[in-house]
């Protein structure tokens, strides 16, 4: 369903908005040879669109913004001959896209990563009011997957049909949240200290350890998948009944056996399913929550981290801090100055 209030936005009021803020000088824009930065019109928000060309077939994404109002864009999506590699970083939002195959509908939040090949469908997205979003996408083509190997038969199914040139259809598949490793090269990428041709060097060495980490993601996934028993309909509501109560009661969660019951299974069931369905573990779950929901209260300079700390269920913040680092690499004060650059 359409978020209350939003206002709507098709793909030609889209263009037209940019294309009127930037004859009025509204839009920002600057082009240094290896990186094109925008601001985005005044009129929908704040916010920037960064578009860094790496090497031939390989493009690194780098999207912020905050609307003031709450809106719904409906636009054509096309990646054609690419595979779009997309990392949440901050906010979320819901996207729709009607037809094809897997999640056609679904939530992309903080802490998530996916990859997806959108040939032609219609996309739909819809983003709350005065919150700050923050993504990082990667885009790259077939030939570079040919080019990496992954059209041998030993890569993942959905890699090696693109890298073989063959007709797929459209699909998003979600990884669940980012590991450690891949939100440590994250912050890498964002942070880099060079310029110039070492930049682009520096980016694309990044960009292909943050693809390698991800696919090499995709390929456990799979496996692990294969060698687990099939889950019924019914105990596979129960568990995503399970998430929504741990989504709700992240501050203050039920026991692991208090959660099992009110969901109506054994907590061995809950256990093995939870982590077979959503990649993580009950308290793997819990403990992304805290630290998404951590971020966007940060931003609230309002709040003391003390304050934050408490929010989140942390009675201790030093706990809090030591947790929150262990998390995103940085401390809670380096978050928040880090937003407000």
């Amino acid at each position: 369903m359409p978020l209350d209030h939003a206002r709507t936005i098709t793909q030609v009021e889209y263009d037209a908005i940019w294309q009127e803020a930037s004859e009025c000088g509204e839009v920002a824009w600057k082009w240094n040879g290896i990186e094109c930065w925008q601001s985005i019109p005044q009129g929908l928000g704040k916010g920037e669109k960064r578009v860094i060309r790496l090497q031939p077939g390989l493009t690194l994404y780098i999207y912020t913004s905050w609307y003031v109002r709450s809106l719904q864009l409906n636009y054509h999506s096309t990646t054609k001959d690419k595979l779009l590699s997309n990392f949440y970083l901050l906010g979320g939002h819901r996207t729709i896209n009607p037809g094809i195959q897997l999640e056609a509908d679904r939530e992309e939040t903080a802490g998530e990563t996916c990859l997806c090949h959108i040939a032609e469908a219609q996309s739909i997205e819809y983003y709350p009011a005065e919150q700050p979003h923050k993504n990082l996408g990667i885009a790259i083509d077939f030939e570079r997957l040919r080019s990496f190997g992954f059209a041998q038969e030993d890569a993942p199914p959905p890699l090696r049909q693109l890298a073989q040139g063959k007709v797929v259809d459209s699909f998003h598949q979600s990884l669940n949240h980012t590991t450690p490793m891949m939100q440590q090269i994250l912050q890498q990428l964002l942070d880099c200290p060079y310029g110039g041709a070492v930049k682009r060097m520096y980016l694309e060495s990044k960009v292909l350890e943050l693809l390698a980490l991800q696919f090499h993601h995709l390929s456990k996934v799979q496996r692990s998948e294969l060698g687990l028993p099939k889950l019924r309909s019914g105990d596979i509501e129960r568990l995503q009944l399970a998430r929504d109560i741990l989504r709700q009661k992240f501050n203050d969660p039920p026991s692991l056996l208090e959660l099992a019951r009110q969901v109506g299974l054994n907590d061995y069931k809950l256990k093995r399913g939870f982590r077979q369905v959503f990649d993580t573990t009950v308290f793997g779950y819990v403990h992304a929550c805290r630290m998404e929901q951590a971020q966007h209260l940060l931003c609230d300079r309002g709040l003391r981290i003390a304050d934050v700390a408490e929010r989140v269920g942390y009675a201790s913040p030093s706990r809090f801090c030591h947790a929150f680092k262990r998390h995103t690499e940085l401390t809670p004060s380096d978050y928040r100055r880090q937003f407000k650059a």
